[in-house]
């Protein structure tokens, strides 16, 4: 078995710098394209007068935030959406005639709905709820009214309802693709990918709290003889019934994956020799009987307290296993703690 080193583990701390980055690049966006609007509107004759505040305003946030957001954490980035929609009520509130710069919330409410959850959209359309009242209550008498608050409302918390929908339904695709992409299609158990992004966490654990950390290596025996006489099929069969004996006899917080072929790995945390031996015979016993003795495993067992490396770990099993291959098969056999040793 090859071990391949995994220097970061699972996908949580990718997809949050993923997520920053992506927040980041849009707000961005979003001001520089506040500071377009606000040049073409002086540019074009005719136009109602307006304060140029808010367009300032943009043309200092836009770059301070491409520059450095990435070193903002993504709840003070969460400002920004309410930001944008308070600078839009002061530029309704201070242009001196009919203007059409309500439809402009919608680029708040677009950027909090999808970024930040169910909180987030509730807060954005409550703020914009707020903000556009106080802009429409000081502006002269006959220009601000109910209806154009009612109007607005209404309408981005249906943009805001629409794009969380999405969003929620984005976000369980991909969980559900990232999940896919880290389990064995046959057993359903963790194939290598998830194994080592998932072992990498467990390593870490075990050296921080100086606990031991068991990992027992199993290979079905005379696999290829079962492929040749009678099938892939029957093969296929076999490893998923080989699957389902080890994901019954897991604890909670055991990691169990296939790691390729005919071999399976299982990581104990806090398991000692015996009782790591003892799971491995509980899996070799329970694959014989339910193949009424047609199928038989080989396990290795390796032990160690603290370990850094998981090349030794694995390495050790490994050893044991084919240890245990010699000395006749189906049947555990236990490294000595000094080779499990990371």
């Amino acid at each position: 078995m090859r071990w391949i080193r995994v220097d970061h583990f699972g996908v949580g701390p990718a997809t949050a710098a993923s997520d920053t980055e992506s927040i980041v690049r849009t707000a961005a966006g979003i001001y520089a394209g506040a500071i377009v609007i606000a040049l073409v509107e002086q540019a074009i004759p005719g136009g109602p007068p307006a304060s140029l505040g808010p367009g300032l305003v943009c043309l200092v946030v836009a770059p301070l935030v491409a520059l450095f957001g990435h070193r903002v954490p993504r709840s003070a980035l969460a400002l920004l959406g309410p930001l944008g929609a308070a600078l839009i009520a002061f530029a309704l509130q201070s242009t001196h005639g009919w203007t059409d710069g309500a439809v402009l919330y919608m680029w708040p409410v677009l950027w909090m709905s999808h970024f930040y959850g169910r909180r987030g959209t509730v807060f954005i359309v409550v703020w914009v709820g707020v903000v556009h009242g106080i802009a429409l209550a000081t502006m002269p008498p006959g220009v601000g009214n109910v209806d154009r608050w009612v109007d607005v409302v209404v309408s981005v918390a249906v943009v805001a309802a629409v794009v969380r929908a999405l969003s929620s339904r984005y976000d369980a695709l991909v969980a559900t693709l990232t999940a896919e992409a880290r389990a064995d299609a046959l057993t359903g158990l963790l194939n290598r990918r998830g194994f080592e992004e998932r072992f990498a966490a467990e390593l870490s654990r075990s050296a921080r709290d100086r606990t031991s950390l068991a990992l027992v290596s199993f290979d079905l025996d005379h696999f290829k003889r079962v492929n040749d006489e009678h099938g892939h099929e029957s093969g296929d069969r076999a490893l998923a019934m080989v699957g389902a004996v080890i994901a019954a006899e897991v604890r909670v917080g055991d990691l169990a994956a296939r790691w390729g072929g005919e071999e399976f790995v299982v990581v104990l945390p806090g398991a000692g020799a015996a009782s790591a031996s003892a799971f491995a015979e509980r899996v070799r016993a329970a694959v014989s009987a339910t193949s009424s003795g047609a199928l038989t495993l080989s396990a290795g067992v390796a032990v160690a307290i603290a370990p850094t490396h998981p090349g030794a770990l694995l390495a050790a099993a490994d050893r044991a296993m084919y240890e245990a291959k010699r000395a006749g098969r189906d049947r555990p056999i236990v490294a000595g703690r000094s080779s499990a040793a990371a």
